[in-house]
């Protein structure tokens, strides 16, 4: 136990009383490059040529060091970067000497692409507060890339800014030239002398090379923080930030699905929108954004998936506007490589979600045989704040107002239509306040967000919430030159409404409170609001030589609940979780590698393991460029409170599980990644994964790839249904059906991108996904806390399948005699499925001007569930989609771009 306490002190505390090194010595230690001044913007021609003679006057900022492959290495090729301003644009010209041009990786493709392409990168901290950066990218063909850092390396690559760059190939090698508007920057106008961070970054695909130019170790934690320094801007005036972009669409939507028979039949449904989004620089670092009657039909559309579990499928955000600067609501993310936390505060796909209710809610089930009902949620409008002040002062607040939901039914039996409430009108908010301190090694900062729903004593008072509010503090520190850092988060959430509604919450499978054996948990019915909290701790070593690690506890509450404006699985839990790593970014026989072991476990608030994970894996790669990938894990014998829904806990078997990735020479035109992963556990239940990827470059605009993957997975212990019997003996008891599962899928994805020029693109592609299940040997679950089951007899008569049971709406269903008296307790649906389907979107793209945009979107989906279990013939299946009908979507939206 002594040596333990030992190994602890020497891991986490003894850097704590290390000597630390001054941030304003590290600072004046970090290059400098001088902004020479243009009087006159029309002095300066963007044409890629760097001509003008104020340009061979500017300071040149050269001696570029290597970051990869060899760090602080030479680079294989000279670069010069320059720097000018006035007071409406900052200027770059880079030369990108080049001994072979004929070389040069020059691909057109989209605005912010990730295929390979030689690149120069201008990254400007103009905060100056060594966490926040813009950074502006051009690659050989003039195609742009702008990306937005913040807390010092986590990147927002949907941030949008409009600027404009030229570029050249000649003999030297090629030339890019910028101009970027001070609008799409942040800083203090009132400052005499700006003194901002920079840095510039050089990547050539062919030997996949990045060079920079402030030095910036590869083993160190920190990007921003290591920028150097860009001096000689003075006397700016603040700039007048207003942008306004409005938006027309036009669109049609083709439903083939529907019945002739459905009065909502209308198999050309034409939509006209109009709106548009704002931004207006309140200051010149706080920016007030809004949207009117957004639209997002040039958003790809979710995939399509197939849910056997109790918990709801985490979809990305997609839509612009509430991607853009969505890094200032981030709260609550320690600076933990390892921990079991796996919700998000802010999910603001929650705003313009799909309508939660239903006829069957709205008690009209028996009176409507056909209802239309709209997809989404009708967004007014919505705005946000954001910004930081010279102080380090950040804040951010967003509001958003949804319109209320109503669908439409239609009787046939006396031929009439009516309507129902399906989503009330809604008020969210979600706000967000940070100040950095110690020169941004330290950080604290709160978090509030609400959610309020004009329920109108309807029946939804009884489902949702009237009210859900959030709030907590967070904060982080680094040390050692940021190697070192230990971070933390606390938050309460409380929600309200009905005890109807409270009741099903505390149902829900976040929670379980009528969990029968839970010694601490037990179903209120009289609550009108539930409350919790959850808390984390981390610290840990982050970067420098030699090993990493991190230690981090977590802690959520029972009755924690966020799902009303962020997304979360499950509360009650106690949670140690560590990690330990090791990098060599200068080995011998290899170009880079990575060692990691992890491990976690956590217990609910009765005291229960319900999670007992340790893991290993190991990144190569090889100096042909390669890429080897391969991991190991073990998971120790646990107890699943969630699985029986409400039930008693299971005990779960021990499982191992390896997977391994290979991935070729992603620098040239052809490439192919492999991977596989397989599990398996004591049971004999089995999930294995195998995936192939074909990229291929044909020229320097087309780009084609496809990625097919099937799976197979055997459950042994498939939740089926519950059901209350009684027996003579015994009285009513609450039996908990499971089966066995095979689960058979088949997925691929193929993309076609042809960019005809660096402002026009076309991007397309398709995705089939075939999935069929199988379920056999039917049992009940006998034992709390046991991996013990009774399986139903089919030969003596104790499940029987039939092709109707009374009050089953299933084609075959299953006749239950639980207690094997002769008598059928309860009956089922026959749950084999077989779902196919096929999404295909193409988007034509063309920004006609900086900002403007027009888009021509096609999107096609078919769909075929059916309640049976066929032979599983992925290709076949694949052809056999479009059997179905489809749902055709076109869309034309034009916007266009005014501002200063």
């Amino acid at each position: 136990m002594r040596s333990a306490k030992r190994l602890f002190i020497g891991l986490f505390l003894l850097p704590l009383v290390s000597v630390q090194l001054a941030r304003a010595q590290e600072v004046e230690n970090r290059p400098s490059i001088e902004a020479i001044k243009v009087e006159n913007d029309q002095d300066i021609n963007i044409d890629g040529a760097l001509t003008e003679k104020i340009w061979l006057d500017a300071p040149v900022a050269g001696n570029f060091t290597q970051y990869r492959p060899k760090d602080g290495g030479t680079p294989s090729q000279k670069t010069e970067v320059r720097v000018l301003y006035s007071n409406k644009y900052i200027y770059v010209g880079a030369i990108a000497y080049d001994t072979a041009p004929d070389s040069i990786t020059a691909t057109l493709f989209r605005r912010d692409g990730t295929e390979l392409s030689d690149w120069i990168y201008v990254n400007i901290d103009s905060y100056n507060d060594n966490r926040t950066a813009f950074t502006f990218a051009v690659n050989p063909r003039g195609v742009q890339k702008d990306v937005f850092y913040f807390n010092d390396v986590e990147e927002d690559l949907l941030w949008d800014a409009v600027w404009e760059a030229k570029t050249s190939i000649d003999d030297r090698g090629w030339v890019a030239e910028f101009r970027i508007p001070l609008s799409q920057l942040r800083f203090t106008s009132s400052n005499t002398t700006q003194n901002w961070g920079i840095n510039f970054q050089r990547r050539i695909a062919r030997t996949d090379e990045i060079n920079i130019w402030a030095p910036t170790p590869r083993e160190d934690f920190g990007m921003v923080s290591w920028f150097g320094n860009l001096t000689g801007i003075k006397d700016l005036s603040k700039p007048l930030r207003l942008e306004v972009r409005p938006y027309a669409s036009i669109g049609l939507t083709r439903d083939e699905t529907l019945e002739d028979a459905n009065p909502f039949s209308n198999q050309n449904d034409f939509n006209v929108k109009v709106g548009g989004d704002f931004k207006y620089g309140i200051t010149s670092d706080v920016t007030l954004t809004g949207t009117i009657n957004p639209d997002f039909g040039q958003v790809e559309a979710d995939p399509a998936t197939i849910n056997l579990t109790n918990f709801e499928i985490y979809f990305d955000e997609r839509r612009p506007f509430f991607l853009e600067g969505n890094d200032i609501f981030n709260f609550g993310s320690t600076t933990s490589q390892n921990t079991f936390r796996t919700h998000t505060n802010f999910y603001s796909r929650r705003i313009g979600r799909s309508p939660s209710g239903d006829i069957y809610q709205a008690g009209i089930s028996g009176e409507a045989d056909y209802e239309d009902r709209p997809n989404e949620t009708t967004i007014i409008g919505a705005a946000k704040v954001s910004g930081k002040t010279e102080k380090g002062l950040s804040v951010g607040l967003l509001t958003a107002i949804t319109a209320e939901e109503k669908g439409t039914y239609f009787s046939s039996s006396n031929d009439e239509t009516g309507k129902y409430l399906i989503e009330p009108a809604t008020n969210y908010l979600v706000s967000r306040v940070t100040k950095d301190l110690n020169n941004g090694n330290a950080q604290i900062g709160g978090f509030l967000s609400s959610v309020n729903r004009d329920l109108n004593s309807g029946y939804l008072e009884n489902y949702l919430h009237k009210s859900a509010y959030q709030a907590g503090v967070d904060g982080q520190y680094f040390w050692n030159n940021r190697n070192w850092g230990a971070s933390g988060s606390l938050s309460f959430s409380s929600v309200n409404g009905t005890q109807e509604a409270i009741t099903r919450t505390q149902n829900t499978s976040a929670h379980y409170y009528d969990r029968t054996d839970s010694e601490g948990l037990s179903l209120d019915s009289s609550k009108t609001s539930l409350n919790g909290y959850f808390g984390e701790f981390s610290i840990g070593k982050y970067g420098g030589q030699g090993l990493r690690y991190s230690l981090t506890y977590s802690e959520m509450s029972p009755g924690y609940e966020i799902n009303d404006m962020g997304f979360q699985e499950r509360a009650d839990y106690r949670a140690p979780h560590y990690y330990l790593e090791y990098m060599n970014v200068d080995p011998k026989y290899f170009r880079f590698y990575l060692l990691w072991l992890y491990g976690g476990h956590a217990w609910n608030f009765d005291g229960d393991l319900i999670f007992n994970y340790y893991a290993s894996g190991a990144y190569f790669q090889l100096n042909n460029l390669w890429t080897i990938v391969g991991t190991g894990g073990l998971t120790g014998t646990f107890y699943n409170d969630r699985i029986t829904r409400g039930g008693p806990i299971m005990q779960r078997p021990k499982d191992w599980n390896f997977s391994l990735q290979l991935t070729t020479n992603s620098t040239k035109n052809f490439y192919v990644g492999a991977n596989t992963y397989y599990r398996r556990d004591a049971s004999g239940e089995i999930y294995n994964t195998n995936g192939l990827s074909f990229n291929f470059r044909p020229t320097g605009y087309l780009q084609l790839e496809l990625s097919p993957t099937i799976v197979f997975e055997r459950n042994t212990d498939q939740y089926v249904d519950y059901a209350n019997i009684y027996a003579e003996a015994y009285g009513y008891t609450d039996r908990y059906i499971f089966s066995s599962i095979d689960l058979n899928y088949f997925m691929a994805e193929f993309r076609l991108d042809y960019t005809f020029s660096s402002t026009m693109s076309l991007q397309t592609y398709i995705r089939p996904l075939v999935v069929t299940g199988n379920y056999y040997g039917f049992k009940e679950f006998n034992e709390p806390g046991t991996y013990n089951f009774d399986e139903y007899d089919e030969e003596s008569g104790e499940i029987v399948m039939q092709d109707e049971c009374y009050g089953v709406d299933s084609p075959s269903c299953y006749l239950v005699d639980a207690n094997a008296d002769g008598t059928i307790e309860y009956a089922f649906q026959n749950p084999d499925f077989d779902y196919k389907t096929i999404q295909g979107n193409m988007v034509l793209r063309w920004e006609f001007r900086p900002g403007s945009t027009v888009y021509l979107v096609w999107q096609q989906q078919r769909e075929g569930y059916f309640f049976k279990t066929t032979e599983f013939m992925p290709f076949n299946s694949v052809g056999n989609i479009f059997d179905q009908k489809p749902i055709n979507i076109f869309l034309l939206k034009f916007s266009y771009w005014f501002g200063t």
